[in-house]
C-alpha cells in the first residue's frame, strides 16, 4: 500500500467515525461548527454564541435550538444543551490510548510534535476533512474581545472560514481539541 493509499484510508476513516458527531452552528449556514460530546451536549466556541441560545443543524438536516449550559470565555469555549436525537458523541483520545493499535513504540502523545491531525468541519455545502501534523504546543493567543487564550494546540491542517468550533481528531477520529 503507498503512503497515498494509505492516507485516504485513514482519512475514510476519521470522516466515518467523527462526521455524524460535527455540527452547524447559527443559522442560514451558520457561524461556526460544533462537536457532540455528550447526551443532549454540543462544545463550539464561545464566539460562535451571540445570545445564549443558537441553532443547531445536525448531519442529516435537522436543526434545533440549543441553550448554552457553561461558558469559558477564557478558553473560548462552551457547552450547549441540545437534543442530540442519539447522534454519538465523539471519543475523546487519550496518551493511555495512543500506545495501543498502530502508534509506534514511543509514541505515547496524540498531540505532540509532528503527530498527524485531522480537521473536520461541517460546512453549508457538507463535510470538509483535512490533515496535517501538530507544529506548537502550549501555544498563547488573542481570542475574541482580546482574550488571552491559553494551552492551545497549532497544526498545520488547512482549516476554512466557518470551521471555528469544530473538532481535531487523531487518525481514528476521536476527539484531541477543538478549531478556534
Amino acid at each position: 500500500m503507498t503512503a497515498t493509499d494509505e492516507l485516504r484510508t485513514t482519512t475514510r476513516r476519521v470522516v466515518d467515525a467523527a462526521a455524524p458527531s460535527v455540527v452547524r452552528i447559527g443559522r442560514h449556514g451558520g457561524r461556526g461548527c460544533g462537536v457532540v460530546v455528550g447526551d443532549g451536549l454540543v462544545l463550539t466556541n464561545a464566539h460562535n454564541l451571540r445570545d445564549r441560545t443558537t441553532e443547531v443543524t445536525f448531519a442529516d438536516g435537522r436543526s434545533v435550538q440549543g441553550r448554552a449550559a457553561g461558558v469559558d470565555l477564557d478558553g473560548d469555549l462552551t457547552v450547549l444543551e441540545v437534543d442530540t436525537a442519539g447522534v454519538p458523541a465523539l471519543a475523546w483520545a487519550s496518551t493511555e490510548d495512543a500506545g495501543a493499535g498502530d502508534a509506534e513504540p514511543g509514541d505515547d502523545d496524540p498531540l505532540g510534535w509532528g503527530a498527524t491531525v485531522f480537521a473536520v468541519a461541517r460546512t453549508a455545502d457538507g463535510v470538509r476533512v483535512t490533515s496535517g501534523a501538530v507544529s506548537g504546543r502550549d501555544r498563547a493567543f488573542r481570542g475574541p474581545r482580546g482574550r488571552l487564550v491559553t494551552g492551545g494546540v497549532e497544526h498545520t491542517a488547512p482549516v476554512a472560514r466557518g470551521s471555528s468550533g469544530s473538532p481535531m481528531v487523531d487518525d481514528r477520529g476521536r476527539l484531541l481539541g477543538v478549531t478556534t
